[in-house]
């Protein structure tokens, strides 16, 4: 149960204040180190050290380079215009649109 601090002067509440932080702070730290202890153990069970378990953590988790998507959709009026279809559909394409074309017209 938490204790009523509704008595309490401005200074008495600071100094609780400062306390407070500072306890966080070492319960923080705590909690890192019992982390780290535990990580330390694990990789000892694998016979591996902290730094290969992040590598190879780090390798297995890199995506390969994303390959740009074709576009699906290009403007006749001006080819440079395209879309891939993803997305918000660009102002040329809603432009068009508005005018009475079709979105499967502009289908490369």
């Amino acid at each position: 149960m938490m204790p009523d601090i509704s008595n309490l002067t401005v200074e008495q509440l600071k100094k609780l204040q400062i306390e407070a932080e500072a306890l966080i702070v070492s319960k923080k730290d705590e909690a890192v180190e019992t982390a780290y202890a535990q990580i330390l153990e694990i990789a000892q069970q694998a016979g591996l050290t902290v730094e290969q378990i992040l590598e190879f953590g780090s390798t297995k988790r890199k995506k390969g380079t994303r390959k740009a998507v074709e576009p699906r959709y290009r403007s006749k009026s001006n080819p440079a215009n395209s879309w891939t279809g993803r997305g918000k559909q660009p102002r040329w394409l809603v432009a068009e649109i508005e005018k009475g074309a079709k979105l499967e017209d502009f289908l490369i």
